[in-house]
């Protein structure tokens, strides 16, 4: 016997544990999951769903090749939807990451340069950390890193809503990324490159 309560709307399941934490799922994998005893467990940081072997709940769902992960895109691990998992490399896992304890911006890869008096922008991919640039403001800071990760991280990236991005941060980020094209994920790069030449007619 579980000691889950289940409840479904619309093609979702809804599970509660005894203790009052919910998760999510397709409704379709119900009987994949209904006969499983689920526990909650805390894991870098964040919840997941377990069984009494510590196996988590999306490996129940999805199929995970070996060399590769499962993502929850949202960084929600109690939302098991299809919508919300993507099978990844464990570098593109990396990418999509919430934001450090020791972060203070509240955009990850910004942070303020006293030493010049400007707001500086970084990302890092493959253990390597991208300089692109000191900005006036905090919301170019924002953008330079919004470019940044398109040219590199492509879908992996987590993106800010900062308005449209000026032409200069955007030739000056490209010309930084493009010196670390090789490690672009995806061919990101290529295909931002692609995007912004027909949006421009050429």
């Amino acid at each position: 016997m579980t000691n889950v309560t289940y409840n479904f709307e619309e093609g979702i399941g809804y599970g509660r544990l005894s203790n009052g934490m919910t998760f999510i799922f397709d409704r379709r994998d119900y009987d994949k999951i209904r006969h499983v005893k689920w526990y909650a467990s805390c894991e870098s940081g964040r919840p997941y769903m377990m069984d009494c072997r510590g196996r988590k709940m999306h490996s129940y769902l999805f199929h995970c090749p070996a060399g590769y992960e499962i993502d929850h895109i949202s960084l929600d691990t109690l939302d098991n939807r299809s919508c919300n998992i993507r099978v990844c490399t464990h570098q593109q896992n990396q990418m999509n990451q919430p934001l450090q304890k020791n972060n203070t911006s509240g955009v990850a890869g910004v942070s303020w340069y006293a030493a010049r008096n400007k707001f500086r922008a970084r990302i890092k991919v493959a253990q390597r950390e991208i300089h692109l640039g000191y900005f006036d403001t905090f919301e170019d800071a924002v953008r330079a890193r919004n470019i940044g990760m398109r040219c590199m991280f492509g879908a992996y990236g987590r993106y800010d809503d900062i308005g449209k991005i000026p032409f200069w941060i955007e030739k000056q980020v490209v010309e930084k990324c493009i010196r670390f094209v090789e490690l672009a994920q995806n061919s990101a790069f290529f295909d931002f490159w692609d995007l912004e030449v027909s949006a421009d007619g050429e």
